[in-house]
């Protein structure tokens, strides 16, 4: 059966569309959706959220929100999104590693706890961009 998803932020509608398959970056991990899972709201993590729909994927990275399923309808609510249109894999790829020794010098040098979480919310959208692409090049 075939639930409905919704990608909302605060100024747009970024997708309406159904799916197979849902996986959620949640704050306790990855959430996996199927068709009948039990009700719940979640707090969302910056990362992928990933959409399946006739064995393909389409990847939307996320940063932070709130995710509803009820009812074979899955509705994320989120701070913003990234698209993935004109990244290149090589370029995302270097992203992450100028994110990764950021994250590593924040850690180290950070003032307050700011500049830690600031780091940290970098490299996952980083990871999140190289996550994406891969499931982008493995479009037929």
């Amino acid at each position: 059966m075939i639930m409905n998803v919704r990608v909302l932020t605060p100024d747009r509608v970024i997708c309406t569309t159904t799916a197979n398959e849902v996986i959620l970056p949640s704050l306790t991990g990855q959430l996996g959706v199927l068709d009948g899972h039990a009700s719940l709201v979640t707090a969302l993590d910056t990362g992928l959220l990933r959409i399946k729909l006739d064995e393909a994927w389409t990847p939307i990275i996320l940063c932070g929100g709130l995710a509803e399923i009820d009812r074979n309808t899955v509705t994320v609510l989120v701070n913003d999104v990234e698209e993935l249109f004109d990244v290149e894999l090589r370029d995302a790829t270097r992203q992450l590693e100028e994110a990764t020794v950021a994250a590593t010098s924040a850690i180290e040098n950070a003032e307050d706890s700011k500049d830690r979480l600031d780091a940290s919310v970098e490299l996952k959208k980083a990871n999140a961009r190289v996550q994406g692409l891969g499931y982008l090049s493995k479009k037929p």
